[in-house]
């Protein structure tokens, strides 16, 4: 029994993999929630949330800084790279960020972004200037792996920066109803009516060419198409932070089809960071969802195409903004509001800083909807971590004392 080509190379040499061992992904760094979520090729994420969530913190932690140290750490032959068009924060800025993070993953020594650029109270130190410093080797190589676009950005350049990293990356073939091409050719290689081959099917003839890419032979039919990575297990992340800057909803639903369009087309990884809908605060979300303030997908701001579109939608939620908490200042069974005497553990620092994000699974093409992650969140350092479950006394308790002492 010949097989169809298409369902051989990409569902069977899948099971294969998997059959093997061999399935390539970089593990999430959030303890758990590996069970709905994990970083692989040719998936599109989607993370909504309101001024303030982290979600740009986060989707800095998991798409850039965890998988760098990952994979340092972690020999693999995995090519990874980043795209990052930041639309709201200039280089410099993410710079800071990102070195506050590797301090605190090193040290669990917060040096906030605003006091590395000298904004904050006071000066840096003489031992804080060498501590910052210390991390330019690792700066440098992480940025390697990186091109940044900050300021205005024009969708055209999105476009032209993801086919263009793709051509270096791979080989690109396409048809259209005269024959096949290659990357940006104008003129077909090779027509359909050189060699006249068609294929007899039960939804009748479908003409093709035969082909090979570096002694793998494969068809294409007409209006077809066929990417070859020069490394397979190549992880490439197109971010975009801030895409309702880029326009109205139509230039938004334009770009979230063409990027899922280089998911579909390289395998690529769009992340794209968006506003919440401020309809969260509205009145009338308490009728339509019996009080629940938690975030829905239909929160996404101005592009429902997005919603979509993406393969994995994250919304992350403070509740304590929204005072969404219980009477007891308590939050899917976390403690977010500190007492009023100030001796319960919470949450909450005693200046007052929520420390608390739940994040929400709220579509998963490839898995269950609906999963929750009670997360500790450090803003100035741009770190999460799973939070234990709040039944878990002794392990909570001791969360909320680091929180009380400012770790």
């Amino acid at each position: 029994m010949e097989l169809n080509q298409k369902y051989k190379a990409g569902f069977i040499a899948q099971v294969d993999a998997s059959l093997r061992g061999e399935v390539t992904y970089i593990p999430i760094h959030l303890k758990r929630v590996g069970k709905s979520f994990n970083l692989m090729q040719s998936r599109y994420v989607l993370i909504s949330g309101a001024t303030g969530a982290g979600k740009t913190s986060i989707a800095d932690e998991t798409f850039v800084l965890a998988p760098y140290t990952y994979l340092k750490e972690n020999k693999e032959n995995i090519h990874w790279e980043v795209l990052y068009f930041s639309l709201e924060r200039k280089q410099m800025f993410k710079h800071a960020k990102w070195v506050s993070w590797m301090i605190y993953r090193d040290h669990r020594t917060q040096i906030s972004a605003d006091d590395i650029m000298g904004w904050g109270e006071k000066p840096l130190n003489k031992t804080g200037y060498d501590l910052i410093r210390s991390y330019d080797q690792e700066m440098t190589d992480l940025l390697d792996h990186m091109q940044i676009y900050d300021g205005k950005i024009s969708p055209n350049v999105i476009q032209r920066a993801i086919d263009r990293r793709a051509h270096e990356l791979g080989t690109f073939y396409w048809t259209d109803e005269h024959g096949i091409y290659s990357a940006h050719d104008q003129i077909p290689f090779q027509l359909f009516t050189d060699e006249n081959l068609v294929e007899q099917t039960k939804t009748g003839p479908r003409k093709y060419i035969q082909w090979e890419h570096k002694e793998r032979k494969f068809k294409l039919y007409e209006d077809d198409h066929q990417y070859f990575p020069d490394n397979p297990k190549t992880f490439v992340y197109i971010i975009i932070d801030g895409i309702n800057l880029l326009g109205d909803k139509e230039i938004i639903d334009k770009i979230s089809v063409e990027i899922a369009d280089a998911r579909d087309k390289y395998g690529f990884s769009p992340v794209v960071v968006t506003q919440q809908n401020r309809s969260l605060a509205d009145i009338n979300r308490l009728k339509h969802h019996g009080g629940d303030l938690s975030p829905q997908i239909e929160d996404v701001f101005k592009s429902s195409q997005m919603g979509f579109d993406a393969d994995v939608v994250f919304g992350l939620f403070d509740p304590l903004m929204y005072k969404a908490h219980d009477a007891d200042g308590k939050y899917d069974g976390y403690v977010v509001l500190q007492s009023s005497d100030g001796l319960t553990g919470s949450m909450q620092t005693p200046a007052g800083l929520s420390r608390f994000r739940s994040l929400h699974i709220l579509k998963n093409s490839f898995g269950p909807n609906g999963a929750k992650y009670g997360l500790k969140f450090l803003g100035e350092s741009n770190y999460f971590e799973t939070l234990p479950f709040p039944d878990d006394e002794t392990a909570i308790n001791k969360v909320y004392v680091e929180i009380r002492q400012g770790l």
